[in-house]
């Protein structure tokens, strides 16, 4: 089967759900295993055959064109923009310009795999539908909004969770050039143009896929964790995994790395330090004599002092973590926009550049603003917002 040649990815979203981490840059550009999450999703459809990428960004652009310019392995990108973030169906309005024929829509800020473009490129292309979709199966469709099915046709997507079916909209899609007629006649919903609420107005029927394929959606900060950890453990040749631990880092003798882990070129692991599964240390980073992580992101460039504790925490890149400082991510209820989530495992979440001294205590789910600033001794436990100082 020939594959569609033309792919659009949807990178224009801050991610508020996982702020403070996306203050300064979009969600697509979080790094899961290693890798900016968008390098996920356009490895997926490059793999499937597309030699044409249109990028939709916004929301933190130039991090997004500084890191992959005009070309993805060989794969010409052009970029348009999503001024105003209005939705994914007004996302993809702005690359209405920029395709012509049959192509691909595929979200920039889910974790997937060639399979999940592939299967769904193969589906649509032997049919006559208007459009496909990509739908998987979860036990969380209060989160998602569900997808209803009949005989391979979908005849409902209920962006609310109506609990009548199991599955759920991995947001990977076939459509050609009548989705933009569409999406003129689709209304806004809470200030935002859905891309789902074209297909109920598509002149044709939409049909569904069913890929066997890998697929995360990190919205949450404990979300992320756990795609980190998923990847490391059970897809490490996704994310291009070859080695633990990097040629350039150094990690003392009496060291211990445990497996699963990934470790980041010119990382420094001190004597006595414990670097244990499902975390990832990227670029530079320093561990301190005796200090443990556990299942956490340390960002670029950061510091964890000697017998510091993380487990289940998010740090930035350019942050500091003093000595003695513990996170001990354990369950609990979270509130995420007013939302509470029960039972969510997460430590902290310390945005770039912010600077937690010695002693300090993170109570689960407490999140630290770039460069807030948290004094020596304190028992945290509340956020803490940008540029901010808690002090005794």
């Amino acid at each position: 089967m020939s594959a569609l040649e033309q792919a659009v990815v949807l990178a224009a979203g801050e991610g508020r759900r996982v702020r403070p981490l996306t203050r300064y840059q979009p969600k697509p550009m979080l790094r899961v295993a290693g890798r900016p999450i968008l390098e996920y999703p356009l490895d997926a459809v490059v793999d499937s055959g597309v030699d044409h990428v249109v990028l939709v960004v916004g929301h933190g652009r130039n991090r997004i064109q500084n890191r992959f310019e005009n070309s993805y392995r060989g794969v010409d990108l052009t970029y348009v923009t999503q001024s105003t973030q209005l939705g994914s169906g007004h996302a993809l309005e702005a690359a209405a310009d920029r395709v012509d024929g049959e192509f691909l829509v595929v979200n920039g800020d889910n974790v997937i795999d060639e399979t999940m473009v592939r299967v769904t490129a193969d589906r649509y292309a032997e049919s006559d539908a208007a459009a496909c979709l990509a739908v998987v199966t979860s036990d969380r469709t209060g989160e998602y909004g569900t997808v209803g099915v009949k005989d391979g046709v979908v005849d409902r997507i209920d962006e609310h969770g109506d609990g009548a079916s199991a599955r759920i909209n991995a947001g990977v899609y076939a459509f050609d050039e009548s989705v933009f007629d569409a999406l003129g006649r689709t209304e806004f919903e809470d200030g935002e143009r859905p891309l789902t609420g074209a297909i109920a107005e598509l002149d044709g029927p939409a049909i569904a896929a069913t890929p066997n394929g890998v697929w995360f959606d990190p919205s949450y900060p404990w979300e992320l964790l756990r795609t980190n950890e998923r990847i490391l453990y059970a897809h490490p040749t996704l994310a291009g995994v070859t080695e633990q631990v990097k040629e350039s880092a150094r990690v003392h003798e009496s060291a211990v790395v445990g497996e699963n882990v990934l470790i980041g070129p010119d990382c420094k692991v001190s004597a006595g330090a414990v670097v244990k599964g499902g975390t990832c240390l990227l670029s530079s980073t320093i561990v301190g004599e005796n200090a443990v992580i556990e299942g956490s992101i340390v960002g670029p460039d950061s510091r964890v002092g000697a017998n510091a504790l993380l487990r289940d925490t998010i740090v930035g890149g350019g942050a500091t973590i003093g000595d003695g400082t513990v996170s001990p991510g354990r369950s609990a209820t979270l509130v995420v926009d007013g939302v509470e989530y029960a039972d969510r495992r997460l430590g902290g979440v310390v945005a770039d550049r912010a600077t937690v001294g010695a002693n300090v205590t993170i109570t689960p789910g407490c999140r630290i603003g770039p460069r807030g600033t948290v004094a020596p001794g304190i028992a945290l436990r509340r956020d803490v917002p940008e540029n901010a100082e808690v002090v005794a």
